[in-house]
């Protein structure tokens, strides 16, 4: 069945493309392309859109009783699903067959498995981030009480997503839990997304090959 990776290219495009990588720079380019429009069409241009559409009712005195987009969890929401495709491409998760069934919230969250969880920690603790993940307690508290909670039960455990605090932090301690500035992270996932691309613009790069695995495969799902 053909469908389309992104706006104008299709899985049979990307079958008559594959072939060429073996030894066409310019190939990889437009592979490289196709794999971006995909992700800006998927993810970053509905992020764009929730970012642009806050309506700030924290900020306006007539805030009761009006329309109002607040994208906090949404906005989150979609960085989670953008994270584990991103870091999908970049490394396997770990093959991990949880016994019994799942705990949460009561216990810890099964779904996704352990694998798919140290690969999303090993992203939160990339440079754009700039730490505010290496500690193992934060990044795991985010993995249960934001990524686990908004998309298992639509609501946080312990933590607040803000727009524009914690000022020039994505994440501080509050209360008995943490604040979270959503754009500031929104912002890390975009810088991740283009350093990412700038490697596999390297025609020496080690992420290519698992890239092309990747692409592949989706390309076989679609």
């Amino acid at each position: 069945m053909k469908a389309d990776l992104c706006y104008g290219f299709s899985s049979t495009d990307w079958v008559k493309l594959f072939p060429k990588l073996d030894n066409d720079e310019n190939a990889w380019l437009q592979a490289i392309d196709v794999f971006e429009r995909r992700m800006k069409e998927r993810f970053f241009s509905c992020l764009d859109a929730l970012v642009q559409a806050d309506t700030k009712p924290d900020l306006q005195s007539d805030a009761l009783g009006t329309d109002h987009c607040i994208p906090g969890f949404s906005v989150m929401a979609l960085c989670c699903l953008l994270i584990e495709t991103l870091q999908g491409f970049r490394e396997p998760s770990t093959p991990f067959s949880p016994p019994g069934p799942c705990e949460f919230p009561a216990g810890l969250c099964i779904k996704p498995s352990s694998g798919t969880n140290e690969q999303f920690r090993k992203f939160l603790r990339l440079p754009s981030f700039g730490g505010a993940f290496n500690n193992k307690d934060v990044a795991n508290e985010f993995l249960r009480g934001v990524r686990n909670g908004i998309l298992h039960e639509g609501e946080t455990r312990k933590w607040v997503i803000w727009r524009q605090e914690p000022q020039e932090q994505i994440v501080a301690p509050e209360q008995d839990g943490y604040a979270l500035n959503r754009y500031l992270f929104y912002g890390a996932v975009k810088q991740e997304f283009e350093s990412y691309l700038k490697d596999l613009r390297n025609p020496e790069s080690k992420q290519r090959q698992r890239f092309r695995e990747q692409m592949q495969k989706l390309c076989n799902e679609t």
